[in-house]
């Protein structure tokens, strides 16, 4: 297991995708397990998904 920012995983896989994310998603820590260069774009798709639902902050009523 690898603790890294999102940032550098986007930047590695998907560079097209790095401006699209803000920069607390950027800043989200995530694990991966395994190699980083093994990884698809599917599964960066995934964690990336993951980072934004996270950083979505929904009001109360």
């Amino acid at each position: 297991m690898e603790t890294l920012k999102l940032s550098t995983l986007v930047m590695t896989i998907t560079p097209e995708l790095y401006s699209l994310l803000t920069k607390e998603e950027l800043e989200a820590d995530v694990m991966i397990q395994g190699d980083i260069d093994k990884l698809k774009r599917e599964d960066v798709n995934r964690i990336i998904a993951s980072a934004i639902e996270q950083n979505v902050s929904t009001p109360y009523h």
